[in-house]
């Protein structure tokens, strides 16, 4: 197991950059898009990462539901190819892996110690499976394992639910067909016993992925579990009743006991990319009537981009962090910064409510979004991808300090508004220009980053001390006033105002700082 999961989370970073350039191409030759599910899952010996990838592919509009189906169709085909592999008696192989695994490890660079790694575990794979062949021997002397391992032939349907079941509770198929492997070798699983504890690991290995699919976000996520559970279901239904033909052909292709369970499970993939394959352009139309997209907007708060499920691949992962982000951005300039000058000029309590309301969507947000790159950074990032992170996280913070700033100014304008001061409207024609290179700048920093535009983030760094030369001047002017020859409470009033257009002045400032340090992110400065 340890093999099993040291081998998958290796190859998943060495294969982080090449992985991300194959998502951002992919739109060229779709065709590629299915031989790369099928490579993911040998690979990463991970179906669920496949089926993360899948959904990434539809909701970026790479593939359409029918194509994602024929990758999950794929998937399975994807396993039974590992499972191939390990049944072959290959310790002394194996052992000459890890050997070189270490060496590239503690001698490669960073890409060959990833390569070092995924070898250690592939060799760690084949040594546990010699270990386990071993341990398992003794089992045969017990007549209680015995007995009932022998009933498993004999009453196919609990065979069935007992494979359901030891796969859903280890959650790696391929571990579970070591074990079917090792116990097989020894006589303990008779042939009549395989087919149905590889049919229900045929399940078992959907059932994580239908449970978490209940909360995902994505409508495409929840269509493409369900299917994936629905092909295996099915198809078992639609070979129980011919188990014994069925024994008779796994056992016409060899008389290995091992190689039995690799060709069930292999026959078993076929036959259902047989009886479905052609028929995914049909199932996609009834998922998408069965499950249908929401309407109206949830008043429950939720990720628009990040899926959960992601934290099984990186690369996607990130990239979906990346694009919450983006939409965040977009938030705060349309429903935040966007409203400054009707909120400075109209005593308006709807809007300034709808402002703080966004302002505090803004900290669930960024609550949320550093939770999930908390959880993401314990999955053993790449150096880069660490680095991509960090970038993310640094920009997300300072999209935060924004939502605050402009909070702050939204309180100072109740305040205004309480106190029933008047000068907005003249003061605001010598304000307009500040805000409206301020707000330029975000939207452009915005765009920026939803590609990683160096060019953009450049541009506004290089127009920043305009926008400093310009704040200087606003202060200096509304300094050097001195209001005079009036009553009291009137010069009170004018230093009230003017104070708080100082402190406006400041703000929108501080926006256009935290705006330059994400461009600065962009470029690579920081």
């Amino acid at each position: 197991m340890y093999g099993v999961q040291t081998t998958s989370e290796a190859l998943q970073k060495f294969a982080a950059n090449r992985l991300k350039q194959i998502l951002q191409s992919i739109t060229k030759k779709k065709f590629l898009a299915v031989l790369f599910g099928v490579i993911m899952t040998v690979a990463f010996q991970s179906s669920a990462a496949t089926t993360v990838l899948v959904v990434e592919f539809v909701n970026t509009g790479l593939l359409n539901l029918a194509q994602a189906l024929g990758i999950v169709l794929g998937s399975a085909v994807g396993t039974s190819i590992s499972i191939q592999l390990i049944a072959f008696q290959i310790l002394d192989v194996a052992l000459g892996a890890l050997f070189i695994g270490f060496i590239l490890y503690f001698a490669g660079n960073k890409q060959w110690k990833h390569l070092g790694q995924s070898l250690i575990g592939f060799g760690l794979i084949f040594v546990g499976m010699a270990d386990m062949s071993t341990a398992s021997a003794p089992l045969r002397d017990i007549p209680q394992v015995y007995t009932f391992l022998s009933q498993l032939g004999s009453r196919p349907l609990l065979a069935i639910i007992v494979g359901l079941i030891l796969t859903t509770v280890i959650q790696s198929s391929t571990g579970v067909f070591a074990i079917m492997m090792s116990l097989a070798g020894h006589h303990l699983l008779g042939l009549a016993a395989i087919v149905p504890l590889v049919i229900g690991a045929h399940i078992g290995g959907t059932v994580t992925t239908l449970l978490t699919s209940i909360t995902a976000q994505k409508m495409d996520a929840k269509r493409t579990a369900i299917a994936n559970t629905a092909y295996k279901v099915i198809a078992a239904v639609l070979v129980y009743p011919f188990m014994t033909q069925f024994s008779y052909l796994i056992k016409w292709t060899t008389s290995d006991v091992q190689r039995q369970v690799a060709n069930a499970h292999l026959l078993f993939a076929v036959f259902m990319v047989i009886i479905f394959f052609p028929f995914n352009n049909l199932i996609a139309k009834a998922l998408n009537r069965l499950i249908q997209d929401r309407t109206g907007q949830d008043s429950e708060l939720k990720f628009r981009a990040i899926d959960e499920d992601s934290l099984e691949v990186s690369a996607v992962a990130l990239k979906q962090a990346n694009q919450e982000i983006c939409l965040l951005g977009d938030f705060i300039c349309t429903k935040m910064l966007q409203r400054i000058p009707e909120a400075y000029l109209e005593d308006n309590e709807n809007l300034a409510e709808n402002v703080e309301k966004a302002e505090e969507h803004v900290d669930w947000y960024y609550r949320h979004i550093m939770r999930f790159l908390a959880i993401l950074s314990q999955k053993g990032l790449t150096d880069e991808q660490a680095e991509e992170s960090m970038n993310i996280q640094f920009i997300l913070k300072e999209f935060e300090d924004i939502g605050d700033a402009v909070m702050a100014m939204i309180q100072l304008f109740k305040k205004l508004h309480l106190e029933k001061l008047n000068g907005q409207k003249e003061s605001w024609e010598h304000l307009d220009e500040l805000y409206q290179q301020v707000f330029e700048h975000l939207v452009i920093v915005v765009k920026a980053l939803k590609h990683w535009d160096s060019e953009a983030a450049g541009e506004v760094i290089r127009d920043h001390p305009e926008t400093v030369r310009l704040q200087r001047t606003l202060q200096f002017n509304y300094l050097a006033q001195n209001p005079q020859n009036e009553a009291d409470n009137e010069i009170r009033n004018k230093e009230i105002f003017r104070y708080a257009v100082l402190d406006l002045i400041s703000l929108l400032y501080l926006v256009d700082e935290h705006t330059v340090n994400i461009a600065q992110v962009i470029m690579g400065i920081v």
